[in-house]
C-alpha cells in the first residue's frame, strides 16, 4: 500500500511526477525545492533571473538552503518592472488585499471561493459609476480571444471636471461557467452593467498563474497582474502557491481540497488528452502534440501554440504540463512529510494537529477525539 494512497490509487504515481525525496536530508529537501523553482521560472519566463541569483548563492555558507527566499526576491524585481500606470494604480491594490485576505485562509488557499463583496475592497478598481437598472436575460457575449481585463482600461475611461477616471471594472476574472476548475457557479447570473461585483471570486491558487479554469491560454493571466509601486498581486500570488510545496503551507492546506480539484480537472480533461496519440520513439513524427505518461510533449517552441480543445475551452500544452506538475509538486511534499512523520519538528507536528484532514491524522494518528482528551 502507497503511503498516499487514502488520498487516492492514483495519487502517489501523480507525486512521482514531480520526483520523490527524503524530507529529513537538507540536501535532496532543499534540491528538490530549488528544482521547483528552476521549473516553474521556465514556465513563467523569468528563469534567467533565478539562475543568476541561485549562481549567487550556491557556493555561499547556507547554499540552496536560501533559495526561496532568494527566488522570490528574484520574482519580486522581475513583477516591478511591469508596472501599473497611474490611472490604473487601484487596480493592484485591490488584487493585493485581496490576495492578502485569502492567504489568512491557511488551511483553504489551494482553490478559493468567496463572495466579492465580503473582501475589504470587493474585486473592483476604478471610479464610482450610477447605478443602472438590471437587464435580465441578456447572455455575456464570448470574446473572440482571450481578454485580460486590464486590456479595457482606455475605453473604459470617462472625464469629471476634466480629470480622467476609470468606470469599475473587475481585477479577477469571473469563473462562474463551468470550467476545467469549477462546476457553475449556483446562481444564474444576469448582464448588468458595470465590474461584477455580484459574481463570486473564484481562484485556483495553488496552480498560479493559471488561476481560472477557462484561461488556460499563453500568456497566464496572473502573470499579467501588474504592479504599482510597492504593490505587488503577481508576486504575492506566486508566494501563496509557493507555500503550498513547501512544508509549513502544505501541513496547513487540507489536501482534500486539492483531491476534489485534481479528480474535477482529471474529469474534464481525461477525454481530450485520450485523443492524443501516445508518445514513441519518434514522438512527434506525426505532429507538434503527443501524451507521455502524465504531460503532453510538443515540438520546440510550440508550447503556447499547441494543446487540447474542449467544450470548456482550449488547454495551451504548457498550461496543462505546467497545472499537473503543481499537483504533483503538492503531493510530492506531502508524501515526504507523512514519510517523516516520527521525526518532524514541534512546529510542524503542530500544523498537523490543527489540520482536519482525515489522511494526515491516519498516518499520524492524530484524532480530533484524542486532542479533546489531551
Amino acid at each position: 500500500m502507497d503511503i498516499l494512497d487514502c488520498y487516492g490509487a492514483e495519487i502517489d504515481a501523480l507525486g512521482d511526477l514531480a520526483g520523490d525525496f527524503d524530507y529529513l536530508s537538507t540536501v535532496e529537501r532543499e534540491a528538490w525545492i530549488a528544482h521547483q523553482w528552476t521549473e516553474l521560472a521556465e514556465a513563467m519566463g523569468w528563469s534567467e533571473e533565478l539562475a543568476e541569483a541561485f549562481d549567487r548563492i550556491r557556493y555561499s555558507r547556507l547554499g540552496m538552503a536560501q533559495s526561496t527566499a532568494i527566488a522570490l526576491a528574484a520574482f519580486r524585481s522581475v513583477a516591478q518592472r511591469d508596472q501599473e500606470s497611474q490611472a490604473n494604480a487601484d487596480r493592484a491594490r485591490v488584487r493585493e488585499q485581496a490576495l492578502m485576505t485569502l492567504a489568512g485562509r491557511s488551511g483553504h488557499v489551494w482553490r478559493v471561493e468567496v463572495d466579492a463583496a465580503s473582501l475589504p475592497s470587493g474585486v473592483c478598481s476604478g471610479a464610482s459609476a450610477p447605478k443602472r437598472p438590471l437587464r435580465v436575460g441578456r447572455p455575456v457575449s464570448a470574446p473572440s480571444k482571450p481578454v485580460d481585463p486590464s486590456a479595457r482600461s482606455t475605453s473604459a475611461a470617462s472625464t469629471s471636471g476634466g480629470r480622467e477616471q476609470l468606470k469599475p471594472q473587475r481585477v479577477f476574472l469571473a469563473d462562474v461557467g463551468p470550467s476545467y476548475f469549477w462546476d457553475p457557479a449556483p446562481r444564474v447570473l444576469h448582464y448588468r452593467p458595470g465590474c461584477g461585483q455580484q459574481a463570486p471570486l473564484r481562484l485556483s491558487l495553488g496552480t498560479f498563474p493559471w488561476v481560472y479554469g477557462h484561461r488556460l491560454q499563453a500568456p497566464a493571466p496572473g502573470a499579467l497582474w501588474r504592479s504599482f509601486g510597492e504593490r505587488l498581486p503577481a508576486a504575492l500570488g506566486l508566494e501563496i502557491a509557493a507555500s503550498l510545496w513547501h512544508p509549513r503551507g502544505n501541513l496547513r492546506q487540507d489536501g482534500r481540497e486539492v483531491v476534489s480539484h485534481w479528480r474535477h480537472w482529471r474529469s474534464t480533461t481525461s477525454e481530450l488528452v485520450a485523443a492524443i496519440p501516445e508518445s514513441s520513439d519518434d514522438p512527434l513524427s506525426s505532429g507538434c502534440l503527443a501524451r507521455s505518461g502524465h504531460v503532453l510533449e510538443t515540438c520546440k517552441g510550440q508550447g503556447q501554440l499547441v494543446g487540447l480543445n474542449g467544450p470548456r475551452g482550449f488547454i495551451c500544452a504548457d498550461a496543462y504540463n505546467f497545472i499537473h506538475r503543481r499537483f504533483a509538486a503538492f503531493f510530492a511534499m506531502r508524501r515526504a512529510l507523512l514519510r517523516a512523520q516520527k521525526k518532524l519538528s514541534r512546529e510542524l507536528r503542530a500544523l498537523v494537529d490543527a489540520n482536519p484532514d482525515p489522511c494526515l491524522r491516519q498516518h499520524l494518528n492524530l484524532t480530533l477525539a484524542a486532542k479533546a482528551g489531551a
